[in-house]
């Protein structure tokens, strides 16, 4: 039985009657049946005033909205009214909102907040001002390549990020390319989007426009960032050609298959384009996913390529009307040569790789490696080999790798690669000993749970490779490759040498890092089963492993939980999310993924307390903002800051307050982070250093970590001690001893985000707002998020 919809009563603006606004939509247009004039209803969402209809797609409409609290002009995505009642489609219109938001990026729409009003859902964006491709298409026809390569290189850096965040955009097309007031891109409508799974993802329905959509999608198959990567070739194309790539006249799905099978080349039908411009096109656009870009950095080195080809010799205007035929057969032809001869050279490359393999056969990952195997004396270097240093060289390269191993044993994992680094491109070091300490610098950031730094760990070291003339054929060569590539690595196969575990290691976290948890457990198994001796360096691979597999442990029994059916059952899950949350070893996926179902189960466990106050049980109404916040207060200042967060949560609130309410949850959900990273950093060898109590107290040496706070030697003895009894200035100092200081890495500047957050929220505002200026200098998102959150609070304490 199909639930009633809730009488909703609107006042006619002339005369005064009421009238029943039930079963239209947002922003409508209204005759009084009294006296006949025109009424406008719903005009207000939350506290959102509607303004105008900006736009309309197939799912949901768009609204120019003024935000009443801060007095600025928004964009408002509603639902249509057709699917408001629809819960797939309300599922998806909310995993919209979840999944932009969770993105910070300048090339992707900001998302504000989402609600419901009415009984529909909406999502509050930022307003993006300065229209978009499509409509510059219309008016123009094709656009020169000169205007075109810059807001492709916009596109790209944004979609590189919703791939590093774990997603694939699916509806990439002109009408989805935004500019803001300085004419930049702004990517908006990830409605479609899906979150990868080992890289990969399936649809349950195809939603995307045929001219862009890829052809894996037609044929049901698995899509990955390779199917964004198509869509953005064929916006390019009919960007710059001014025609579509395929006819617009069926919308069959199987003529539509077919004609992406006959795709004219760019370069015929829109001659007067650049040869590197066309290649960076046509391969964007081929047939089968293996064939297009493997990354978003090989698509940005082809954009670079085009880009440097036209800045060099200008951009020809588009050609139209009877000389575009002439051109097409006189610059085709050149674009053909050219073409064929590069292919004709990765050809001849492809050769050279096949006739270099090494003959000998790999083992397979299900071989344990013992010292037996490895064939090193223990007391040498396992990185070393049998290369002939000389001793003083020997000594100082061994000290590194040591130094290396130890501090990542220490979960100091930036100081770590900083050393890997120094190995790979210090002149002494032979290969592939440096192109080893190249992988290990990729395994530091992967520990550090930051996938944007692996890849750029990973381009640094083929770069070094290629300048040392290292085989793309070798056995590091080939990993090399593999983790490069997005996707599973699936049984791999191991030279047993003895590099094997930092191989095995590599591949594990790459398959970690994007979601592949089957594949990447089993050879964590392996590696914490290895007979490495103690007194190798590489045994710390053993101890890492082993965090992974209880990370695992806590993580299993959340993968497939069904939706909480009663409040009872979601307040319980969510105290398991916190407490797994507390107990991981880890960064990077596990907390993220961790975080998700968390913030899935708070907006669960408002919808049954919605459900349970519409069905009478008043005692699950949610407390007042104003009810709750002295409590709020009490559980900051004693730095129990997940508590503080989830507290503010769920609570009623004038629409008014709810900048200031975001903004304590901003803090405190980031100091939050703050304190959990320096505890999973504590080495298990503790840490001798100085540290204050509040109290007076004063502590010799950090023992260990353990949720919430410290076991510390004092006068006493061994004592635990809470974050909020120990002075903030210790606390940062915990900080600065632990983590390198940094502001040009993402995770750097992660780390200094949430300590200026703490030392703000533990009374230090000199400090924070220092490190907060620092940072707004070099993060612009930053910066906007700081003066937002400083803004709503006005500087209260």
């Amino acid at each position: 039985m199909e639930e009633a919809i809730e009488e909703q009563i609107a006042l006619c603006s002339a005369c005064g009657s009421k009238m029943d606004v039930s079963a239209v939509g947002p922003y409508t247009n209204v005759v009084c049946p009294d006296c006949g004039e025109h009424t406008r209803v719903k005009c207000e969402l939350g506290h959102y005033q509607l303004t105008k209809r900006y736009a309309a797609g197939g799912m949901s409409m768009v609204f120019a909205a003024n935000d009443k609290t801060l007095q600025r002009e928004v964009a408002l995505k509603v639902l249509n009214e057709q699917y408001s009642q629809d819960e797939v489609r309300m599922q998806q219109f909310e995993q919209e909102a979840l999944i932009t938001a969770a993105l910070s990026h300048p090339h992707i729409v900001r998302v504000f907040t989402v609600g419901r009003s009415f009984g529909v859902y909406f999502i509050a964006m930022e307003m993006v001002s300065g229209g978009n491709l499509e409509e510059r298409m219309a008016e123009r026809g094709a656009i020169p390549e000169d205007e075109i390569l810059p807001i492709a290189a916009e596109i790209i850096a944004g979609l590189r990020a919703a791939k590093e965040g774990g997603l694939i955009h699916r509806d990439v097309k002109p009408g989805n390319i935004l500019f803001d007031a300085a004419g930049h891109v702004k990517i908006v409508d990830f409605g479609l989007a899906l979150v990868t799974q080992g890289g990969t993802a399936k649809a349950d329905e195809i939603w995307a426009t045929p001219y862009y959509v890829p052809p894996e999608a037609l044929d049901g198959l698995e899509e990955d960032f390779r199917s964004d990567i198509y869509a953005l070739g064929a916006t390019l194309y009919h960007a710059l050609s001014g025609q579509p790539p395929i006819p617009g006249d069926s919308q069959s799905t199987k003529v539509v298959r077919k004609a992406k099978e006959n795709i004219a080349s760019l370069a015929t039908v829109a001659p007067w384009l650049s040869t590197e411009t066309c290649y960076l096109v046509d391969k964007a656009m081929a047939l089968r996913p293996n064939e297009r870009f493997s990354s978003y950095q090989e698509m940005k080195e082809a954009w670079e390529v085009a880009s440097n080809r036209v800045l060099e010799s200008g951009a020809s205007e588009p050609i139209h009307g009877k000389d575009r035929v002439l051109r097409r057969k006189q610059k085709g032809l050149v674009g053909l040569v050219v073409m064929g001869a590069i292919a004709l050279t990765l050809v001849c490359g492809a050769l050279f790789v096949f006739f270099n393999k090494d003959d000998e056969p790999s083992k397979n990952v299900s071989q344990p490696m013992t010292d037996t195997q490895t064939n090193q004396p223990e007391e040498q270097d396992p990185a070393l080999g049998s290369q002939d240093y000389s001793p003083e060289a020997a000594a100082r390269i061994g000290r590194m790798f040591e130094n290396s191993h130890r501090l990542l044993k220490a979960r100091k994992y930036d100081e770590a690669k900083d050393v890997f680094d120094r190995l790979m491109g210090d002149a002494q070091v032979h290969e592939p000993t440096a192109s080893w300490a190249g992988i290990e610098a990729t395994i530091a950031t992967w520990l550090g749970g930051n996938t944007g730094d692996a890849t750029a760990a990973l381009r640094n070291l083929r770069k070094h490779m290629k300048e040392r003339q290292m085989s793309s054929s070798s056995d590091i060569g080939l990993l090399v490759e593999q983790l490069s590539k997005p996707g599973v690595i699936q049984s791999p196969q191991v030279e047993m040498n003895a590099m094997a575990v930092v191989h095995l290691m590599a591949v594990a976290l790459k398959n970690w890092e994007i979601g592949a948890w089957d594949t990447a457990i089993p050879i964590f198994k392996t590696i914490q089963e290895m007979d490495i001796a103690p007194s190798n360096p590489l045994h710390v691979y053993r101890q890492l492993a082993r965090r992974y597999l209880a990370d695992y442990k806590l993580l299993k029994p959340f993968v497939d939980q069904s939706p909480p059916e009663t409040l009872e059952e979601a307040r319980t899950l969510s105290e398991s999310f916190k407490t797994a949350l507390g107990k991981l070893q880890t960064h990077g996926r596990a907390r993220f993924h961790l975080r998700v179902w968390q913030l899935r189960v708070i907006y669960r466990i408002r919808e049954l307390r919605a459900e349970e106050v519409a069905a009478g049980i008043e005692k699950n109404k949610a407390p007042s903002y104003s009810e709750v916040l002295p409590k709020f207060k009490v559980l900051s200042n004693a730095a129990k800051y997940a508590q503080a967060a989830e507290l503010l949560q769920d609570v009623t609130i004038n629409p008014d307050r709810e900048p200031e309410r975001d903004a304590w949850i901003y803090l405190t959900d980031s100091a939050s982070s703050f304190l959990s990273s320096l505890e999973g950093a504590i080495p298990d060898s503790g840490v001798a250093m100085n540290l204050q109590g509040k109290d007076g107290k004063s502590y010799t040496q950090i023992i260990s970590s353990q949720s919430g706070g410290l076991n510390l030697l004092g006068e006493g003895g061994e004592v635990f001690v809470s974050w909020g009894e120990v002075t903030s200035e210790s606390v940062l100092e915990v900080h600065k001893k632990a983590f390198k200081q940094t502001l040009t890495t993402q995770q750097g500047q992660l780390r200094t985000e949430q300590a200026v957050c703490f030392a703000w929220l533990s009374g230090d505002r000199d400090k924070a707002k220092r490190a907060a200026a620092f940072l707004s200098d070099v993060n612009k998102n930053f910066n906007q998020r700081w003066e937002k959150t400083m803004q709503a609070l006005a500087e209260k304490p």
